[in-house]
């Protein structure tokens, strides 16, 4: 089975957020389980083809946008197989994924022209596989051509959605189009499968409080909208050879974790004890909840004796609230503004507890990655939290989840999750191990992509 994974980002090459890391991973699983996955990605400006070791596959071919051509590229990494689209304007001379302006009409040039590469290549994909809005326009104009493959569209963040005036629509072919076009909409109607990152978040969007508008055409998709929750790297995110961590440990052997802690602790300037200790790593935005942790900074350094260690940056509001924070309790809060991934493995490893009390979370990788070190997880019970978080609540999960988007649910979750910390020990123990020896791997994620690729073409 042939399938094209179309993606504005993957790792190792480019990330901004979750999309990068599930673009990069699952292409590989589903090779693994015998796919012919083929990755293509834009080769931005801040990809340097000679560092990468890219070839140039393809050279200049023609791609029909509205009424003119643009010149495009196929470059390749002879290692993995990935593909690149080169453009000089929109991409090549890019050093930004997202932001520049005109990101319609940049991302329906790398669509059309993914397309083309592989007409001209003579490689037909059995699937095409789209993720997200920017690579939506793919879903549309195959769905327009004779003979097509099945088409799989995945979404990732129902939030953002590929807007555009009325004038677009010749960018997609269609020169008689009424209203604003809206890119995620089109490749929602047109996809045989649409899935998205839990099942959980698929039923959420279906709602319209989670739906952004486009719930009534999600819910007409019935059995064809389906959820899977994302994989996670269990080869990079593993506490026992981690290479960024201060001491390795295992669930069958603890111990290095207080070392961890301790090297945390000292990194940030906080007094070295037994206090319970809370990392956060994660954008700082309100879909992430970080106005409620800040709503309750209070609460939680009055009531509690919990420490805080936050890593992230985002709105700009939000990053003075932290600081502030940061400032009004430095024996007990600390925060880095910024992104740091050898500093995020290192809250991850000693950090007692992971807080993630997000509004809404399509899926989430930062619990798998906090629960694969031992640190549990407090998170608000939406999306793919709930299909990966075992509630604790009476000793036999894996994390704390709350419910209401409110400062008392969520302070009766760390109140519960302090009660086991301090006068459970060994209950605390099991389930750290239990959390440890969940499965997060991207095999059991490939083998339902699989399926459902093969019930597109049934």
């Amino acid at each position: 089975m042939k399938v094209l994974f179309l993606a504005a980002e993957a790792v190792p090459y480019v990330k901004v957020g979750g999309l990068g890391d599930v673009a990069g991973a699952l292409p590989g699983a589903l090779r693994r389980q015998g796919v012919e996955a083929r990755l293509m990605i834009p080769r931005y400006g801040l990809l340097d083809p000679h560092k990468l070791g890219l070839r140039q596959r393809l050279g200049n071919f023609p791609v029909t946008m509205d009424w003119r051509r643009e010149e495009c590229q196929l470059w390749e990494n002879p290692k993995t197989g990935d593909l690149f689209i080169e453009n000089q304007y929109f991409f090549g001379s890019r050093f930004q994924v997202y932001g520049c302006g005109d990101e319609v009409e940049q991302f329906v040039l790398f669509c059309r022209a993914a397309l083309e590469a592989c007409r001209r290549e003579g490689w037909e994909p059995d699937i095409i596989h789209a993720h997200d809005w920017h690579t939506a326009a793919a879903i549309r104009l195959a769905w327009a051509a004779p003979h097509r493959p099945g088409l799989v569209f995945t979404i990732h963040n129902m939030a953002h959605q590929g807007n555009q005036r009325p004038d677009g629509w010749p960018l997609l072919g269609v020169y008689d189009g009424r209203g604003p076009m809206n890119l995620m909409d089109q490749a929602i109607y047109c996809a045989d499968k649409v899935t998205t990152v839990s099942p959980t978040y698929a039923q959420e969007i279906c709602q319209p409080q989670y739906g952004f508008g486009l719930d009534g055409l999600l819910r007409s998709k019935g059995q064809n909208l389906v959820g899977i929750v994302n994989g996670l790297d269990t080869a990079s995110y593993d506490p026992q050879h981690d290479p960024c961590l201060a001491a390795n440990y295992s669930a069958k052997d603890l111990s290095g974790k207080k070392v961890c802690k301790r090297h945390l602790l000292e990194r940030f300037g906080l007094p070295v004890d037994e206090a319970p200790l809370l990392g956060v790593v994660s954008r700082l935005d309100f879909q992430k909840g970080m106005d409620l942790v800040l709503q309750s900074i209070y609460d939680i350094m009055t009531y509690s004796d919990f420490k805080l260690v936050i890593l992230g940056s985002g709105d700009k509001d939000l990053e003075s609230a932290v600081n502030w924070a940061a400032g009004r309790y430095p024996q007990r809060v600390a925060c880095y503004i910024g992104f740091n991934s050898s500093l995020a493995r290192t809250v991850y490893a000693g950090s007692d507890m992971f807080l993630m009390p997000s509004l809404f979370e399509p899926c989430g990788l930062s619990q798998m990655i906090a629960m694969r070190y031992g640190t549990l997880p407090i998170a608000r019970a939406t999306g793919g939290l709930v299909d990966t978080i075992k509630d604790n609540f009476h000793g036999r999960g894996t994390g704390y989840l709350f419910g209401e988007y409110s400062v008392e649910a969520l302070l009766t979750a760390l109140g519960k999750a302090q009660e086991h910390y301090v006068y459970c020990p060994e209950l605390w123990h099991n389930t750290q191990v239990r959390a440890m020896e969940s499965d997060f791997s991207w095999a059991r994620s490939a083998a339902k992509y699989k399926e459902l690729y093969l019930r597109c073409r049934s």
